[in-house]
C-alpha cells in the first residue's frame, strides 16, 4: 500500500504542473513579472513551475503566483481561456493543504537516523581509524520558526558559500538551523556545526584552529592522529571532506579571517555562515553569496507569537498580538522574549505587557531575561564593545535623533565630521549589524537598537549632546528653508540664524530636487519638530514647521500639518516668541481652512494679523490677508474674499514684494471669476501669469492656468478652457499636488461635457474621485454623486 512518503512527492509534482498550465493558459506572464509579485527570484520561481522542488512552497507564494497569472489573463483578454477551477482560490488552497498534510505525515513516519558508533554514551572510545563517521552536529530546530520562505529558497538554490547577515536578534541562527534540518537529505555524509562566539560578551572568540580541532574530532579523527601544525590540521580537515557531501554551519562569525580556514573544498559540500558582519572578504575571495536578513513581516511576527503563546490566549485579547509585534519592532529575539514572559505569567494580560513595552524608556528593561545570551540589551552590547571609538561615538549620537531614518549629510552634521570619515564609521556600524543602508545614502536604525543607542547617548556630556542636536537641526532647517523657496518663492520669508560650525544645508539644484528631498525627509522632519519643541529648541521648531507648510499643504497632509502647527504654537507661546506665534497662527489657520474648520481658521488669522501688526511686518500682514481671502472663499463668501485679496495686493505693491504681487493678482482674478466678472478675471490672471513666470513661481503658474481655464469656460470658450486645464493638470501631477490635480480634473470634466465629450468627462471625474477618496476629502462624495448621475 502506498505511504504518505510515496504519494506526497507525486501530488507536489502535479501541483507544480497545474501552476505551469495556469501560466500557459494566462498567456505566459514573464518570470520576471511573476517573481516580482510573488517576492521570489526568477530561478526560484522557475524551479517551482518546473517541479524541481522537494519542499512545498508557502501558501502565500502559491496564492500570489495564481493571482499574478489571473491578473495577466484579464489584462490580455485571456480570462475565458483559463480553466474554471484554476480561477477559484479554494481549489488551490485545498490542493496545497493536502500536499502539506501528506508531507508532514511522511516526515513523522521517516525512520530516525542511527547515531554513529561510539557516540551513544559519554566517554565512549574513539572510532577505529578506518571507520568513516557521519557527524550529526546540528542544534535542535528552534520552536516556532516562521516565515523566511524566500530566504529558505535562496539557501536551497545556493551552490557556494552563503553568509547570512543582519542585526542582532533578527533570527540568523534560527534560519540557518531550520534550513539545515530540512536539507539533511542533500548532505548524507553529515552536518558540522560550531558556534564561533564572534560576539561573545567575555571576548572569548573561538580561534579557527579550535574550530578545526572540533571538526576533526566530530569526523572521527583520534587525538593521536591530529597533526601538530595548524596548516596540516586544516589540510586534513579539507581532505576528509573532499569526497563527501557535508554541510558546514559556521554560526556567529566575527570576521572573514575566522571563517576562511573552515571553508570546505569538496564540490558536494556547502558552508553556511551567520554573522552580524557582512564578511566582505568572503564575498571577494570566495564568491560567497550574502543573504541580508530583515525583520519579520507583521503577519509573521503575529504568527510567531501565536506558536509560542498559543492561539486561545491571543484570541481572548483581540489585537494584543499586533500590539506586541509592533512593540517588539518585529524582531524575532524580542518576540521570543515577550512570548517567554507571557508563558511564565499566564495571568498577565497581553495588553499590559504591550503597554509596558511601549513606555519608551522601559523598552529594553521589559525585554530582560536574566540570561546574557538572550537579554536584548546584553546582546546589543556585544556588538557595541567591538566598535572602534569613532563608531561607538556615532552610535551614541544617533541615539539623540528623533527618527531612526537618516541621510548621510545629516549624519555628518550630527557628528560634526567630514564626509569621508563618516563613510568609514558608517560602514563599520553597518558591518556590525547595528545600522542598515536601506536606500543609497540613507541609513536605518532598528527601533530597539535606537532605544539602546538612546541609553548610550546619556553617557555623553550634556554640552556635547546639545551641540550635536543644534548641528542636526541647523542642517534640517537650512535645507528645508532652501527647499521651500525653490518650490514656491515666499512672500513673507523668515530668517534662520546662520548654521553653527559643522552644520550645513544639503545642495538642492531646483524645485524637483527640493520636492524629492521633502518626500524623503518629511516624516523625519515632523519627528524632529516635535523633539525640538520638547528639547528647548523652540525657534528651530516653528521655523522648521514654517518651511514644511507648503509641502504639507500641496501633498494634502493636512491633519499632520494641523497637529504640527498646534505644537509649535505652544512652544512659541511658551518662549514668548511673537514672530513664531504670528507665523504659527497663520499656518494653523491655513490648515484649519483645508480641514473645513473655518471658524477656527478665522480666529487664528485674527491673532496672526494682530501679531504681524505689532511686529510691523507688512509682508506678513499682507500674506495673512491673502490667506484670509482664501478662507472666506472656501466659505463661499466671495465678495469679502475679493476685498481681503485686494488689500493684500495693495500692501505687497507698497512694499515692492514682486512675488507677493504676482501671486495675489491671480487670487484677485480667481475671485473675480467666482463673482461672474470673467473678462476682468482673464485680464488679472494673464498679468499674474507673466509676472509669476518672471519670478520663477511654478506653483503660482499652475494655479493661474487653472484660474484661466475657469474664466474661459464660463465665457463659453470651452476648447481654450480645456487647453489651460490640461496644462495646469500636467503641472499639478508633476509637482505631486494631489488636491490641486483633483480640483482641476473636476473643472476639466465640465469643459469636456460642454464640448459633448462625455467619455473624457467621466474619465476626469473618475480620476478626481480616486484622488479625493484616497486623501479622505469630503468632496469625494460630491464627485461620486456626479459620476453616478452621469452613468
Amino acid at each position: 500500500m502506498p505511504t504518505a512518503g510515496d504519494v506526497a512527492p507525486q501530488l507536489l509534482g502535479r501541483l507544480c504542473g497545474d501552476l505551469r498550465q495556469l501560466r500557459e493558459q494566462a498567456g505566459g506572464p514573464s518570470l520576471r513579472q511573476l517573481a516580482a509579485e510573488v517576492g521570489l527570484g526568477k530561478s526560484q520561481l522557475g524551479a517551482i513551475l518546473a517541479g524541481r522542488i522537494g519542499r512545498l512552497p508557502d501558501w502565500r507564494v502559491i496564492r500570489a503566483l495564481v493571482a499574478g497569472c489571473l491578473a495577466h489573463a484579464r489584462e490580455h483578454g485571456r480570462a475565458a481561456l483559463v480553466s474554471r477551477e484554476f480561477g477559484v482560490e479554494e481549489f488551490w488552497r485545498r490542493r496545497h493543504t493536502v500536499v502539506e498534510h501528506l508531507l508532514g505525515e511522511a516526515a513523522l513516519s521517516a525512520p530516525a537516523e542511527r547515531a554513529p558508533a561510539g557516540a551513544a554514551r559519554a566517554g565512549a572510545d574513539a572510532p577505529h581509524p578506518g571507520e568513516r563517521v557521519t557527524p550529526r552536529g546540528l542544534p535542535p530546530r528552534v520552536r516556532g520558526f516562521v516565515g523566511r520562505d524566500a530566504e529558505l529558497a535562496t539557501l536551497t538554490a545556493a551552490a557556494g558559500p552563503v553568509v547570512i547577515t543582519g542585526p542582532a536578534g533578527v533570527g540568523k541562527t534560527s534560519l540557518a538551523v531550520a534550513w539545515a534540518h530540512d536539507a539533511t537529505p542533500r548532505f548524507p555524509d553529515g552536518q558540522l556545526y560550531i558556534d564561533l562566539r564572534g560576539f561573545e560578551p567575555s571576548g572569548a572568540v573561538m580561534t579557527p584552529d579550535e574550530a578545526v580541532r572540533g571538526f576533526l574530532a566530530a569526523l572521527g579523527v583520534p587525538p593521536d592522529r591530529v597533526p601538530a601544525q595548524p596548516d596540516a590540521r586544516v589540510a586534513l580537515y579539507r581532505s576528509l571532506l573532499a569526497d563527501r557531501a557535508v554541510l558546514v554551519l559556521l554560526d556567529n562569525a566575527r570576521d572573514a579571517d575566522q571563517v576562511r580556514p573552515l571553508l570546505p573544498a569538496g564540490p558536494r559540500c556547502l558552508a553556511v555562515v551567520t554573522s552580524r558582519s557582512r564578511l566582505a572578504g568572503l564575498v571577494v575571495a570566495h564568491g560567497a553569496q550574502v543573504l541580508n536578513l530583515c525583520l519579520l513581516s507583521a503577519e509573521e511576527a503575529v504568527e510567531l507569537l501565536a506558536v509560542r503563546i498559543g492561539q486561545p490566549r491571543l484570541r481572548a485579547e483581540p489585537g494584543a498580538a499586533a500590539q506586541l509585534a509592533g512593540a517588539c519592532a518585529r524582531l524575532p529575539l524580542a518576540l521570543s522574549i515577550v512570548a517567554c514572559r507571557a508563558a511564565l505569567q499566564p495571568t498577565l494580560p497581553l495588553r499590559e505587557l504591550a503597554a509596558e513595552l511601549c513606555e519608551g524608556s522601559g523598552e529594553l528593561d521589559a525585554l530582560r531575561t536574566g540570561d546574557g545570551s538572550t537579554d536584548l540589551r546584553a546582546v546589543f552590547s556585544w556588538s557595541f564593545r567591538a566598535l572602534d571609538a569613532g563608531a561607538a561615538r556615532l552610535l551614541r549620537l544617533l541615539g539623540l535623533t528623533a527618527s531612526g531614518d537618516i541621510g548621510v549629510r545629516a549624519i555628518t552634521c550630527l557628528a560634526g565630521t567630514a564626509g569621508r570619515t563618516a563613510g568609514r564609521v558608517l560602514a563599520e556600524l553597518v558591518d556590525a549589524g547595528l545600522l542598515s543602508e536601506h536606500r543609497p545614502g540613507r541609513y536605518l536604525l532598528h527601533d530597539l537598537v535606537r532605544a539602546y543607542a538612546a541609553e548610550l547617548s546619556r553617557e555623553l556630556d550634556p554640552g556635547e549632546q546639545r551641540q550635536a542636536r543644534h548641528r542636526l537641526l541647523d542642517h534640517y532647517l537650512h535645507t528645508a528653508h532652501r527647499a521651500a523657496g525653490l518650490m514656491h518663492p515666499p512672500f513673507c520669508d523668515i530668517t534662520p540664524a546662520p548654521p553653527v560650525p559643522g552644520a550645513a544645508a544639503a545642495d538642492l539644484a531646483d524645485d524637483a530636487a527640493a520636492a524629492a528631498w521633502f518626500d524623503a525627509e518629511h516624516p523625519v522632519l515632523l519627528a524632529e519638530v516635535r523633539r525640538a519643541a520638547d528639547d528647548g529648541f523652540g525657534r528651530h521648531a516653528w521655523q522648521l514647521a514654517w518651511a514644511l507648510s507648503g509641502y504639507l499643504d500641496r501633498r494634502a497632509h493636512w491633519a499632520e500639518w494641523h497637529e504640527t502647527q498646534e505644537l509649535v504654537l505652544l512652544a512659541a507661546s511658551h518662549d514668548g516668541d511673537l514672530a513664531g506665534q504670528a507665523h504659527a497662527h497663520r499656518d494653523l489657520a491655513r490648515a484649519c481652512s483645508r480641514l473645513g474648520r473655518h471658524d477656527e481658521s478665522y480666529g487664528h488669522l485674527k491673532q496672526a494679523l494682530d501679531a504681524f501688526t505689532d511686529l510691523g511686518d507688512m509682508d506678513g500682514l499682507a500674506q495673512t490677508l491673502l490667506n484670509l481671502g482664501q478662507s472666506l472663499e472656501r466659505s463661499s463668501r466671495h465678495r469679502e474674499a475679493l476685498e481681503q485679496s485686494r488689500r493684500a495686493l495693495e500692501l505687497f505693491t507698497a512694499s515692492g514684494n514682486t512675488a507677493g504681487q504676482a501671486y495675489t493678482l491671480n487670487a484677485v482674478g480667481w475671485q473675480l471669476g467666482l463673482l461672474g466678472e470673467y473678462r476682468e478675471a482673464v485680464s488679472h490672471c494673464k498679468r499674474a501669469l507673466d509676472r509669476l513666470r518672471r519670478v520663477g513661481d511654478s506653483q503660482g503658474v499652475t494655479d493661474t492656468l487653472d484660474s484661466l481655464g475657469y474664466a474661459h469656460h464660463h465665457l463659453g470658450e470651452f476648447t481654450t478652457a480645456v487647453t489651460y486645464y490640461g496644462r495646469a493638470l500636467a503641472m499639478f501631477r508633476e509637482a505631486g499636488d494631489r488636491f490641486g490635480a483633483a480640483s482641476t480634473l473636476q473643472n476639466l470634466a465640465d469643459s469636456h461635457a460642454a464640448l459633448g465629450d462625455g467619455a473624457a468627462a467621466r474619465d476626469a471625474l473618475q480620476e478626481a474621485w480616486t484622488i479625493l477618496d484616497r486623501v479622505g476629502h469630503d468632496h469625494a462624495q460630491l464627485v461620486r454623486a456626479r459620476l453616478d448621475g452621469a452613468a
